[in-house]
């Protein structure tokens, strides 16, 4: 059976980018699992008043290229990953392609909480509450090094 672990990445929140590519080459490493890279352009964008039709399509193109590039950079030749960019609501489509994939673990970073987030960042709270695979939430602070 082969282990995958999906990945969602923001792009807009380069700060967790050295987070999440360090944990998930120690996971892929460690389980010998292929990982999917993962991004969301959210619906939202293409319901913006004044956007032309065209706006989510071109903006889905541009976050798989910077995207497919920016694991290229970040996974050593040993790490087995694939990529995509998919437009839709950010946490259902997260919960969505992890099935789809047959995802065993989401390996999801979270921002600092904020009050109206209670204990995880909104997203990841929302994919930990729909999705039937095992979730890993990953946040900056003192403890943990996954180098």
């Amino acid at each position: 059976m082969k282990k995958c672990v999906l990945v969602p990445i923001d792009l807009s929140h380069e700060a967790n980018f050295d987070l999440i590519f360090s944990a998930t080459t120690t996971l892929a490493r460690r389980h010998d699992a292929t990982l999917h890279v993962l991004t969301v352009v959210p619906t939202e964008i293409s319901v913006w008043p004044y956007v032309p039709q065209s706006f989510a399509g071109e903006a889905q193109k541009l976050a798989e290229s910077q995207l497919k590039e920016l694991a290229r950079l970040e996974y050593a030749d040993d790490i087995r990953w694939t990529s995509e960019a998919v437009i839709g609501p950010i946490a259902a489509t997260i919960v969505q392609r992890a099935e789809d994939v047959r995802a065993g673990l989401i390996a999801i970073a979270s921002h600092d909480p904020r009050m109206r987030d209670l204990l995880l960042g909104g997203t990841a709270d929302r994919v930990l509450r729909r999705t039937r695979c095992s979730v890993l939430v990953l946040r900056h602070g003192e403890g943990w090094e996954w180098c």
